[in-house]
């Protein structure tokens, strides 16, 4: 079954778990940018090395792989958040319609004392 014969519900439940894999995916890719630099100066430092001679090695072209490496799963990332976040607006549409007929009918609830 495709998604756009799916209910309300599921394709909401859909969007959830969308948003959650693409957060998950951001988080990780940051994490590991930014803790594995720190992890090799920290080791270079403690085995007496020079911290920045791993950056006089690296090549442009090996330069431009880590990059796509890097920018590849938080396109996907990126991706999985647009598809979840059409998916909310059709339900916000489908929904919509529904509510406000359903707000002009409704009495007001009075409380008295």
């Amino acid at each position: 079954m495709k998604l756009s014969e799916r209910s309300l519900k599921a394709k909401e439940k859909f969007a959830d778990s969308n948003m959650s894999v693409a957060s998950s995916i951001a988080s990780a890719v940051f994490i590991g940018v930014l803790v594995f630099p720190l992890t090799a100066f920290i080791s270079a430092m403690a085995l007496g090395n020079e911290p920045f001679a791993l950056m006089k090695m690296i090549t442009l072209k090996q330069l431009f792989i880590f990059g796509g490496l890097y920018f590849s799963p938080l396109f996907a990332a990126w991706y999985a958040k647009e598809i979840a976040m059409d998916l909310y607006d059709q339900i916000e549409k489908a929904t919509s319609n529904n509510f406000i007929g359903r707000t002009r009918n409704r009495k007001k609830l009075c409380f008295k004392y």
